[in-house]
């Protein structure tokens, strides 16, 4: 059997780990358009500091993947899949068949455009050697912008002040990270960050970017304007959809799969933030991970009875921040629909979400780790709790092996 996969982020590194395992005489082909071999995306911010050089974060040595008979073709894509013939060729020219494929390729920094985005010094960071560059790059600066509040944003935001840059964030919404926390979670979690030199402009969008050469300011829609010796984009994510188009596979925001991972073409595979299901589309690495522990066993299956099928876990988050403890899991119900029990004092703020049938359907946890195993295995069975547990939960030193 000849297996294809295409992409070498944790989707594709760990769907070829599991297909060898699966099928131990199949020939398998990794391509990857980065020259780096399969490194921890989310170690990156460590790399921006300049805690861990960059080979610190490589998962594995190529001699690994030798001796598992796994060829791993660094700096070269898959540029064209034949189905009829199941042909692929890389962008240098390879060509060699395929019984299946796996569209492991993921995402690229989404970019909006500003009127002087051309300018030096402007950054997004998704690859190893982004991380790299950003951080030579923040070298001698004394203050950078960072457009976009996400959970990496932040993380990468905490990395520039240890190379001791001053941060201000801009950020759309009324508070920070509006999808990981309530108004007094994020209260908390503003006062902290600004004790490490990163402060927020909430309510705030970019207008465009002005300097000579390279970036000096950015200006506010409504028209403050910021200094900045460098900018920093962290604006989301974009999949990779330009072979699967050219392959007229069926695509939402993403590739859309079914249970085993499969696309709407016969032997053509694809997970991690490059596939959707059943509505959403990934960007988490434990998301990506639990699809490709599926796709690798499928694409390696002789027999269709020895497929797994995918089952989705309620997202988690963590910002990895040190001084800092945020977590996130499940359902934190932003609509209010639902039942919310908090627990707040100086230093820590909780919210637990209950369903309509007394079931966690979330947390949000900040300030603190104590609870974070137990509420997240609570979570992820869907535990019916009782009154008592329900009532007890608001109190802030609850004890969680009750839980």
């Amino acid at each position: 059997m000849n297996i294809v996969i295409s992409g070498f982020g944790v989707a594709g590194a760990t769907a070829a780990e599991e297909a060898r395992k699966k099928n131990p005489k199949a020939y398998i082909t990794l391509f990857s358009k980065e020259k780096d071999l399969f490194y921890y995306r989310m170690r990156l911010p460590e790399v921006v500091s300049g805690e861990l050089s960059p080979d610190k974060v490589i998962a594995h040595p190529l001699s690994w993947y030798n001796d598992r008979n796994i060829e791993v073709r660094l700096g070269e894509s898959l540029a064209e899949v034949n189905p009829a013939e199941k042909i692929v060729r890389g962008s240098m020219g390879s060509r060699q068949t395929y019984d299946r494929i796996l569209l492991a390729v993921g995402a690229e920094s989404n970019r909006p455009p500003f009127p002087g985005d051309k300018l030096g010094h402007i950054f997004a960071v998704r690859s190893l050697n982004d991380a790299w560059t950003l951080h030579f790059a923040a070298k001698g600066q004394k203050h950078a912008v960072l457009i976009g509040g996400g959970i990496l944003g932040l993380e990468l935001g905490c990395a520039l002040t240890k190379l001791g840059l001053t941060i201000t964030v801009l950020e759309r919404d009324s508070r920070v990270l509006p999808r990981q926390t309530t108004p007094g979670s994020a209260e908390l979690l503003r006062r902290k960050l600004a004790a490490m030199g990163v402060e927020f402009v909430l309510g705030a969008e970019a207008d465009r970017f002005e300097g000579s050469g390279k970036v000096e300011n950015v200006v506010l829609k409504d028209g403050r304007d910021l200094p900045a010796n460098l900018v920093l984009i962290s604006a989301g994510v974009q999949p990779n959809l330009e072979l699967a188009r050219v392959l007229d596979l069926k695509v939402d925001r993403a590739i859309v799969v079914n249970e085993f991972m499969e696309t709407s073409l016969p032997d053509v595979y694809a997970a991690g933030d490059c596939a959707q299901f059943p509505g959403a589309v990934g960007g988490l690495w434990t998301t990506s991970r639990q699809q490709a522990l599926v796709a690798g066993v499928n694409i390696a299956a002789a027999d269709p009875a020895e497929r797994k099928a995918y089952v989705p876990q309620p997202p988690s988050n963590t910002l990895k921040v040190a001084g800092i403890d945020l977590v996130c899991a499940g359902n934190l119900d932003p609509d209010n629909t639902m039942t919310g029990i908090e627990a707040v004092t100086d230093d820590i703020y909780r919210k637990v979400v209950i369903d309509g049938e007394n079931r966690l359907a979330g947390f949000t946890n900040v300030g603190t780790t104590n609870g974070n195993r137990e509420l997240n295995a609570a979570v992820m069975a869907k535990k019916v709790l009782s009154a008592e547990t329900i009532k007890g939960l608001a109190q802030p030193d609850f004890d969680f092996s009750t839980l």
